[in-house]
């Protein structure tokens, strides 16, 4: 008995069990995006009549996504929005609601971000990027507020409603390009560029942007308010026994808080201009990726570490039961549908301020992120961590689609079937482990839908 007991500490023991729940968690994505490329070959094969064309597409789609110059920081920039919008899929889903009109929420971000940049010209960078920032998460917050008060008090299905609101979102912004925030000095129908102190950093530019001190003092700020939350978490979760006494705890990690941001204050802008890793000037990469990453975080923490996100939690899975328990449900369906716009705001804000080569918000500015952030949500089963990995599969290949058809022919919109295979599959795993013949556990074969349906 006593050596059950010590088994657990073992770490080979600890680490066999950790791969076993990692292969249990992958396993039926995994196999679905196989099963996918496996079945785009086929067809590739089918309509070329040659294997060499089914090698030089995957070929040519690697190389354009990871190998070809840029190719890998174009990748990322693609995945940026798609973290974003996944997330704000990924936060209705959990919430019961299938919010079909991200996309529509980018493009009212993105107006928002175009006329914020132009309206509040004149301020730093320190005030009017977050001013940006938060305008274009506002704008599509209040569009998804909407659909998620008119779910709430008439029962309106947020389906059709999203749905509606993606195509006057649509229209709304041809307006405004083309007419209250045109840029009547543009050669083409666009709005005016944003000031510079609103652009998002390019991870190139930043040596140049630290020259400023209030934008050295903004990064110091951030990364202080980072070492805190770390300090604070490595307190509560393995210091806390050898500082006891709460006001101890708290001077230390404020102080190493402190520390940290002197020093990155004083250090980062010589330091950054001695040596700085990105150094090719058309590089798109942007601090964009960061910000997708932390919120991917914060969603993970908000929903699995709080009090709301326990509470959005249970209306999705069980509204009656949450209303008998004391739940507002007409509050957290508008806060779960508030958090969803604003998520996707940011997507649309962050394209305007850091990837359009105008820095504005061109007529044509049609994206298609928003549609495939769903099946993205469902390949990351929702989680908001898994959601960064199939952002960035689904990134590369948005990416490596042109250097594909240019190298063997083929036709880049196969891409779109392969996504719709992955979905296929991912929506359908019995699919999957019929094909491969896996035993399905009586958990992960009754598990509950995303969504409740029409009728919840």
């Amino acid at each position: 008995m006593s050596e059950n007991l010590s088994k657990p500490k073992d770490p080979s023991f600890i680490w066999s069990i950790f791969i076993r729940q990692m292969w249990s968690a992958l396993k039926m994505p995994l196999l679905a995006i196989l099963t996918a490329f496996i079945l785009g070959a086929v067809v590739i094969l089918i309509t070329s009549g040659s294997f060499t064309t089914v090698f030089r597409a995957y070929e040519g789609m690697i190389r354009g996504a990871f190998i070809k110059q840029r190719g890998f920081s174009e990748t990322l920039v693609a995945t940026v929005p798609y973290i974003l919008l996944s997330l704000a899929v990924a936060v209705g889903f959990k919430s019961g609601l299938f919010n079909i009109g991200a996309e529509g929420q980018f493009y009212i971000g993105a107006i928002g971000a175009a006329w914020a940049g132009v309206a509040f010209n004149g301020l730093p960078a320190i005030i009017l990027l977050p001013i940006c920032l938060l305008v274009g998460a506002l704008g599509g917050a209040i569009w998804a507020g909407i659909a998620g008060f008119l779910k709430a008090k008439t029962g309106a299905h947020e389906v059709i409603s999203t749905m509606m609101m993606n195509y006057i979102s649509f229209r709304l912004a041809e307006y405004m390009v083309s007419g209250p925030l045109r840029d009547p000095a543009a050669g083409i129908i666009q709005t005016k560029s944003v000031s510079h102190e609103a652009e998002l950093w390019t991870l190139y530019g930043i040596p140049a942007r630290l020259q400023d001190p209030l934008n050295a003092l903004a990064s110091a700020l951030i990364g202080a308010a980072l070492v805190l939350v770390l300090m604070r978490w490595l307190f509560s979760q393995r210091l806390k026994a050898r500082f006891p006494e709460a006001a101890r705890r708290r001077l230390v990690y404020l102080g190493s808080g402190l520390a940290a941001g002197v020093i990155l204050f004083l250090a980062l802008p010589p330091l950054t201009q001695l040596w700085w890793p990105f150094n090719d000037a058309a590089d798109r990469m942007h601090i964009g990726l960061f910000l997708a990453i932390g919120m991917a975080v914060f969603i993970w923490w908000l929903l699995q570490r709080t009090t709301l996100g326990f509470e959005l939690r249970t209306v999705g899975a069980n509204p009656n039961a949450a209303r008998y328990a004391g739940i507002n449900i007409t509050r957290n369906i508008v806060t779960a549908m508030g958090i969803s716009g604003a998520l996707a705001g940011l997507a649309g804000t962050i394209e305007v301020l850091g990837v359009t080569t105008c820095r504005c918000l061109p007529l044509f500015f049609s994206s298609g992120y928003g549609w495939d952030s769903i099946a993205i949500s469902l390949l990351a089963r929702n989680d908001p961590i898994g959601i960064i990995a199939s952002s960035f599969l689904f990134g590369a290949m948005r990416n490596g689609a042109d250097l594909m058809e240019l190298s063997s022919g083929v036709s880049k919109y196969i891409i779109s079937l392969l996504q719709a295979l992955v979905l296929l599959f991912v929506a359908a795993p019995i699919v999957v482990r019929w094909i491969y013949r896996i035993k399905g556990d009586e958990k992960q074969i009754s598990e509950a839908p995303l969504t409740r349906g029409w009728g919840g």
